[in-house]
């Protein structure tokens, strides 16, 4: 008996790691990918933004007039030809680093959250629909809103969609909706939480399911673990000065 009792918590132990580890990647694709939006933003706005494709434009006209007809298509077929060529090198140089396990984008940097009161929505979050892919979020559900802040340093397209635009992407936010915590000794040893795609209002209606993540994570898992605590404390004291609702 107590052979077959070990095997099944030695199983159980697996299923629960095994959970855990899928919860977590959940997490880290949705922040992957909003990493290769920045990116890959970045990279379109430097080549089709209306300032770019006006100065393109010009240059067709003014080589029409001094080389002629042909000169329109093979400009036309080697811009095209170069924008293949920079979503390649884009892939080259940031799979690497959004990718790489060691990257800093997936240490450090994954667990950075900012406060709700970012996004001005959030005060009127009581007027807003709110659902889950499961179908079992409600608001009173929800301790707490913060947003994800997913930042993109290493484009190749960063300075160039600076130039033609006037700025460029680095960060884009998606929702993180704490609905429960573990806590031992004053200090949270786990979140449970519910991600959506985005910050604009459809995203209400996107939750995903619970998202178990734990201190024995790693680092940017704790980092989230941390974050959230700071921010729950903070809304604790707010109340209790008389600012901002009740949980």
């Amino acid at each position: 008996m107590s052979i077959q009792k070990s095997g099944s918590m030695f199983v159980l132990g697996l299923r629960i790691l095994y959970v855990g580890r899928v919860v977590v990647e959940e997490y880290l694709n949705l922040y992957h990918q909003k990493l290769w939006e920045i990116a890959y933003e970045n990279l379109i706005n430097t080549f089709f933004y209306p300032t770019t494709i006006m100065l393109f434009v010009l240059i067709l006209i003014f080589g029409c007039i001094f080389l002629g007809k042909k000169w329109i298509f093979l400009s036309i077929s080697s811009y095209f030809v170069l924008f293949l060529f920079a979503i390649a090198a884009e892939y080259v140089n940031s799979n690497d680093k959004i990718m790489n396990s060691d990257s800093l984008y997936n240490s450090f940097f994954v667990g950075l959250l900012k406060r709700e009161t970012v996004l001005p929505m959030l005060e009127k979050v009581d007027e807003i629909p709110i659902a889950s892919v499961d179908g079992k979020l409600e608001r009173k559900n929800i301790i707490l809103f913060a947003l994800s802040n997913p930042m993109y340093y290493g484009g190749l397209f960063n300075d160039t969609a600076d130039f033609f635009t006037g700025g460029h992407i680095e960060g884009k936010l998606f929702l993180v909706a704490l609905v429960g915590y573990e806590e031992k000794d004053g200090q949270w040893q786990s979140v449970d939480i519910r991600i959506a795609p985005g910050e604009e209002e459809k995203d209400f209606q996107k939750f995903s399911k619970v998202l178990h993540i734990t201190r024995d994570g790693k680092e940017g898992e704790t980092t989230i673990i941390l974050e959230l605590q700071k921010f729950y404390e903070l809304k604790l004291r707010k109340e209790k000065n008389g600012h901002g609702p009740k949980l």
